[in-house]
């Protein structure tokens, strides 16, 4: 696996080559500076630039198109990282050593006439739509939901935002906000474009330099860390009730102090052998030693500088899983954790990180660590692992405390019923 980086100006062209793939995977992505108000837009946006083009202005000549080019795969997203909101424009398609000349040229042009020449104004309504239901869906997903919920009170943090947008902003969006707002991601994104697959690294920077039309130099580079938390001398308690069967205990802990090495190897293996899996002591401590739990898991976000815990419980059981949860956390900073557990959760992240090197998407999604975190090569981030010892795990471990406890249950009512 070969890598290579060219600076185009206006954008960074990041080429894998490697053998290992009969396809090629290609990803633009575009980042700035989260902001609440732009993520309904933002959302509608990845999903029109892929709806149509002024060369393929129909969904029956888009799907005719990519046909010919054997069956080429599309998928946009947006999504954030720290204080980054990335939108992504990805296709996948077979390499012409396995079709026929010119394939590679002719599916990567097909991406960006799509990115470069949208039909802004095609079928609004209809990915309008789309971004709704998912707004509205979300409180269906009760986990989701509460998550949203509790991360929600910290209210103006970024991970405090919906993905998905508000409905509030969807129905105020005009033709014309949209294409300004197109034009400002074109002119003020910064753009890192990526291509992974077995390639001519100069011909593939002649077919950017040819086709890829954004222009700006200058932009602006921030910080991917979202601030801290302040530690707080009383955990925060939200309730909301619900028509739910089990409750959603979901806590928030923050994370302050935290080294640069310890976000990037020791939080993944501490979070993993917390509550990463059904070996974790959460799982062991709260759902089979006490049954307490239906599930209970830890999430760790080491660039929002935070930490979710949550659980599906029984209905008045709360203040007993919340003491568990609490003495596990002080147990793991007083070193009362089994060794065998910290081996079996480093050898898990081991595994997922070498199976990450079999998935183009995955080898991109390594490669643009680099690029946001200045992130290790796979292989060394490995060793880093190998290494984090019992107490890289305890000194983290001082430095995570619970800040806020919200609560989805049933009302008696509801519970009586």
């Amino acid at each position: 696996m070969e890598y290579t980086c060219y600076n185009m100006n206006a954008y960074n062209l990041h080429i894998i080559n490697t053998d290992k793939f009969k396809t090629i995977t290609v990803d633009v992505s575009f980042r700035r500076k989260i902001k609440k108000e732009e993520i309904t837009i933002r959302n509608l946006l990845k999903d029109l630039m892929v709806n149509s083009s002024f060369n393929y202005p129909t969904e029956r000549s888009l799907i005719i198109q990519t046909e010919r080019l054997y069956d080429l795969k599309l998928l946009s997203s947006s999504y954030r990282i720290g204080s980054y909101s990335i939108l992504s424009f990805k296709t996948r398609f077979l390499n012409e050593k396995y079709t026929e000349d010119g394939m590679n040229e002719e599916s990567i042009k097909f991406l960006l006439d799509l990115i470069f020449k949208p039909k802004l104004d095609n079928d609004v309504d209809k990915c309008k739509k789309k971004i709704e239901k998912s707004i509205l869906s979300l409180s269906d997903n009760k986990i989701k939901y509460s998550l949203m919920k509790l991360l929600e009170t910290t209210e103006n943090m970024p991970y405090s935002y919906n993905n998905y947008g508000y409905k509030e902003n969807l129905d105020k969006i005009t033709d014309e906000d949209i294409k300004k707002y197109y034009d400002s991601v074109i002119s003020d994104d910064i753009v890192d474009v990526f291509v992974v697959g077995e390639v001519d690294p100069v011909l593939i920077k002649e077919i950017f330099k040819e086709y890829f039309k954004a222009s700006t130099f200058h932009k602006n580079e921030l910080s991917l860390l979202v601030d801290e938390l302040p530690r707080v001398r009383k955990v925060k308690e939200f309730r909301e009730f619900d028509n739910v069967n089990q409750t959603q205990l979901t806590m928030l802990c923050s994370l302050n102090g935290i080294t640069d090495y310890e976000r990037k190897y020791v939080l993944p293996v501490y979070g993993e052998m917390l509550g990463g899996s059904s070996n974790s002591i959460l799982f062991d401590t709260v759902r089979e030693k006490n049954s307490y739990a239906y599930y209970v898991n830890a999430l760790v976000k080491p660039y929002d500088n935070v930490m979710m815990i949550y659980s599906g419980i029984q209905k008045g059981n709360d203040k007993e899983v919340f003491k568990l949860i609490e003495k596990s956390l002080v147990g793991i900073s007083k070193g009362k954790f089994d060794v065998d557990k910290l081996e079996n959760s480093k050898n898990t992240l081991i595994a997922a990180i070498e199976s990450s090197l079999d998935n183009p998407i995955s080898i991109i999604n390594n490669y643009y660590a680099k690029v946001l975190v200045n992130s290790l090569d796979v292989h060394e981030k490995i060793e880093k692992i190998k290494n984090v010892s019992k107490d890289d795990i305890i000194s983290v471990s001082k430095k995570i405390s619970v800040h806020t406890m919200f609560l989805l249950e049933a009302s008696d009512e509801e519970n009586n019923d």
